[in-house]
């Protein structure tokens, strides 16, 4: 009796503390609603602490449980029912009853609340919690134009695959930092991982630093780890970054989800730096942004930066110094930074002068005392070492042959490779087409870059220096090769020893040049002595050098034939053009030549007896342009005679001088004509009929025509015999001058299309052809790149629309599709380049000099080249001229340069 008189008194005691607790509600609310929302606000951080650690999870390869699903189900649900009892207390009327029934339901989530605090416990994800996904690097600075583009094109919904490139040293690893930096916490992107790659990395290497990054589970397998980081990326918005990438690694076989292939609003982006546009190539880029060296302003900055205030002002004359060392090292980022700290504690003068010395010798290791393998150079031999073959090695090393900031015209660069035996190719054309190849491969690595026109390269100034580094470190280069051009000094005393092979002693302008020899039998091959001012070839001792295959003596002011050159007998190459004094006849002894292949004479007033040429049996190339001009057919007959007896010849420069009839002419070519130069043409009209152009042998060699100094010419006609209307092109012509045509009024075309005689023209130009008015057939030229337009003092539009219409030529919607360079120079009349309807595409540099008239460029929203890089004029001319339909000329400011 007593337990149940125990049990009564308690069921009393808890309902009445029941009715109680109820009773109290009405006056409870606002504390009940207090500690709703603050335990709440707990409950909600306990559920991001186990989204963490369900995500670290993942990353190992663990998973979520169903327990684990299910309990945030309920947590979400749990917040949006409190959501709604806020709602409601934010609603409800004061009265008895509403005060109730909102605080009953804020007790009872309360309740709701802490049986999901205990549920929590039963999930198991017990893993620390690791790094961030992307560890940010040192600070950067203000965001540079680059880090700009490249923000913009990772953060659209286009450019998947993004190749930042350029040469080794120039900034290419910063500026992926900097991106690195700025994605670093940026919510568009769940995952943003920076891999430094390596010349040898592989797909392995790549797949090991990725989950290394991201903390995964690692396996032994390549499909497991692949496994493991395509199921972590899948559906999650990723960066990844890969620095300094040699070739090409597939993004399926590491596990990178297809970036083309973004799932919803996800965004997969890859973004690479290599030093090669082949790189960008194989993976596929779909944007490139090249990293340039620094402008002269930002490699001050950066070397007063690494060398200290302190430093340059300790006295007067080191600033002056660290101005000429600035220049040496030409902007590249590496070299400003290596040598400014090298030089950071040098207070003394003559440190600094010590230092320009080195640098000029090409000695830079000398400068930085750095560990070998950290110099500059050795970083740089990086792009060398990676070239293809030995070829192409050699190729390159001996571009430093030519002086600092020489700009080599392409065609130029490869004769002189062809004439080295650099390339060895049976046939000629074949052997320009590789050596075409080998220059973009070498543009491609940045070991060459693009010179001020189109058609010219160069080398930076501290690329030349690492291959000179490389031929005076490396044992199989070893005094073997002397260079000393663009020197310019007057006098140069040059000493061979036993083992020199190569010697450049070119563009010094000297007029004395001695050469000692030290021993008694010489090595040497190739001697470079162009561009001095050498005038009596005796003291050359030319005929000392019996293993010389290769000999340039042009531009100098030689004024007979060298009869020494006779006794060389492995000459294979010899380049006297540009010699204009040299007024001589080819000596009978030139026949002891037997295996001379390239003879240049270009520019010179050389003559030769009957039949002398037929006897250098290994002739290939004969330049005889601008120097032995032909002026009748039996002249011609003749020395073709000559040449048709030699069993390898291939190609032939010359100079046809008031021959009237072309038609004739074009019947009796059977020499492969390889440039061409016409002059003196006596009639009004000078007319190129298909049967010229359809000669198979002008068809298949000539590249390059000159048509100059005609001043009884009024009309150049380009017309069809109804015999060859087919057969009307020149498929090889690149360049096409008219030149001194001060008459010539109009270009004509009668049943011809420019496209179809021309169709691989790449350079046109027009000198001092004053009477000349438009030339908008050119818009009918596929592959042009470069227009030239000099003392046309009659044009004042180049290209009109309804000339072209009138005279039934085609009118392409998307004009110059690869106009590359135009220049205009001393046009006086010009007014207007072009009609707005016109486009030009691919324009990177507009040269406008002497073009006063010229206010309107044809630049707008719509025609404007997304390439252009440079506009070259007078200040004068660039304030008062204005875009095409008002366009603010704000956006093409920045490419103006004052000339």
């Amino acid at each position: 009796m007593e337990f149940v008189n125990s049990v009564i008194t308690n069921n009393i005691c808890e309902f009445a503390g029941t009715i109680v607790e109820h009773a109290l509600y009405p006056f409870q609310v606002d504390n009940n609603i207090s500690d709703l929302e603050s335990a709440t606000r707990d409950l909600v951080a306990l559920k991001e602490d186990v989204k963490t650690r369900i995500e670290i999870a993942e990353r190992q390869n663990g998973f979520r449980t169903n327990q684990a699903v299910e309990w945030l189900n309920k947590v979400d649900t749990f917040e949006k029912e409190v959501e709604e009892i806020q709602e409601n207390n934010h609603k409800r009327r004061r009265s008895f009853w509403s005060n109730y029934t909102t605080s009953s339901s804020a007790v009872k989530k309360l309740r709701d609340l802490r049986s999901l605090c205990d549920q929590k416990t039963t999930i198991e994800v017990t893993v620390d919690l690791p790094p961030p996904l992307s560890q940010k690097m040192p600070a950067s600075s203000s965001k540079s134009p680059n880090l700009e583009s490249a923000l913009h094109y990772i953060k659209d919904n286009v450019h998947n695959i993004i190749g930042i490139w350029g040469m080794g040293g120039v900034g290419k690893t910063h500026l992926l930092e900097q991106i690195n930096n700025e994605l670093s916490g940026d919510p568009a992107f769940k995952v943003v991982v920076f891999v430094t790659c390596f010349k040898e990395c592989s797909e392995e290497n790549v797949q090991n630093k990725i989950i290394d990054k991201l903390i995964l589970r690692r396996s032994d397998s390549m499909e497991q780890k692949q496994s493991t980081i395509y199921n972590f990326l899948k559906e999650k918005s990723f960066v990844i970054l890969l620095d300094d990438l040699w070739g090409r690694i597939d993004l399926k076989t590491i596990g990178i989800p297809n970036p083309m292939k973004a799932i919803g609003t996800c965004k997969r982006k890859v973004v690479l730096t290599t030093r090669s546009t082949e790189v960008c190539g194989q993976m596929e880029v779909k944007k490139k942004i090249k990293v340039d060296v620094l402008s002269w302003d930002n490699a001050w900055s950066l070397f007063k930066e690494k060398v200290t205030e302190e430093t340059i002002d300790s006295d007067p004359l080191i600033q002056k110094h660290a101005v000429a060392v600035v220049k040496e090292l030409g902007g590249l980022p590496l070299a400003l930074t290596t040598i400014g700290r090298a030089m950071h504690d040098k207070m003394d003068p003559r440190e600094w002068e010590q230092a320009i010395v080195l640098l000029k010798q090409a000695r830079l290791n000398d400068v930085e005392f750095s560990h070998l393998n950290q110099s500059v150079f050795h970083k740089l031999k990086f792009s060398y070492d990676s070239l293809k073959n030995d070829a192409l090695r050699q190729c390159f090393l001996h571009c430093s042959l030519w002086p600092e900031d020489y700009q080599f015209q392409k065609d130029d660069l490869i004769q002189n490779w062809i004439g080295l035996g650099l390339i060895d190719e049976p046939k000629l054309q074949a052997a320009y087409d590789i050596g075409y190849c080998y220059i973009r491969r070498l543009q491609a690595v940045c070991l060459l870059e693009v010179g001020n026109n189109g058609n010219a390269m160069k080398m930076h100034d501290m690329i030349r220096d690492m291959a000179l580094w490389i031929i005076n470190s490396q044992k199989e280069y070893t005094n073997k090769w002397i260079v000393q051009a663009g020197t310019y000094q007057e006098k140069r005393e040059i000493e061979i020893s036993g083992e020199t092979e190569k010697v450049s002693v070119m563009m010094n302008f000297a007029s004395k040049i001695s050469i000692s020899i030290t021993c008694s039998f010489t090595k040497l091959s190739t001697l470079f002595l162009n561009n001095n001012s050498i005038e009596d070839p005796k003291i050359l001792r030319l005929e000392l050098f019996s293993k010389l295959t290769f000999l340039d003596l042009s531009w100098n002011f030689l004024k007979a034939f060298p009869v020494e050159i006779c006794k060389l007998v492995h000459l294979q190459f010899l380049n006297l053009s540009f010699n204009m004094s040299l007024k001589s006849l080819l000596p009978e002894k030139i026949e002891t030549l037997i295996n001379l292949k390239y003879l240049y004479l270009r520019k010179t007033q050389c003559t030769f007896s009957n039949r002398v040429l037929s006897k250098l049996k290994a002739l290939r190339v004969l330049d005889l342009y601008d120097c032995y001009m032909v002026e009748n057919f039996h002249e011609f007959l003749v020395l073709q005679d000559d040449l048709q007896c030699l069993p390898h010849f291939e190609a032939l420069g010359i100079t046809i001088s008031s021959m009237n009839d072309f038609y004739e002419f074009s019947q009796k070519v059977s020499v492969p004509i390889r440039w061409l130069n016409i002059c003196n043409y006596k009639e009004s009209c000078l007319s190129f009929s298909s049967c010229f152009m359809g000669n198979s042998s002008m068809q298949s060699n000539l590249i390059f025509i000159n048509i100059t100094t005609m001043d009884s010419v009024e009309f150049v006609k380009f017309e069809s015999t109804s015999e060859n209307r087919k057969a009307c092109h020149l498929e090889r012509l690149e360049n096409l001058f008219f030149q001194q045509m001060w008459n010539m009024k109009k270009v004509i075309w009668s049943d011809l299309d420019p496209k179809d005689v021309f169709p691989r023209l790449q350079f046109l130009s027009f000198g001092n052809c004053a009477e000349l008015t438009s030339i908008s057939w050119v818009i009918n030229l596929p592959c042009i790149r470069r227009l030239e337009l000099v003392g046309c003092k009659s044009m004042k539009q180049l290209i009109q629309i309804d000339e072209l219409e009138n005279r039934g030529l085609e009118v392409s919607q998307h004009s110059f599709p690869f106009l590359k360079i135009m220049s205009l120079d001393g046009n006086d009349e010009l007014e207007r380049i072009s009609d707005p309807t016109i486009t030009f595409p691919a324009l990177e540099c507009l040269n406008v000099i002497r073009c006063d008239k010229l206010k309107t460029l044809p630049f707008n929203p719509r025609t404007s080249s997304k390439k252009l890089r440079l506009i070259r004029g007078d200040e004068e001319w660039w304030n008062n001229v204005k875009m095409e339909d008002g366009t603010d000329k704000s956006s093409v400011q920045s490419f103006f340069k004052k000339r």
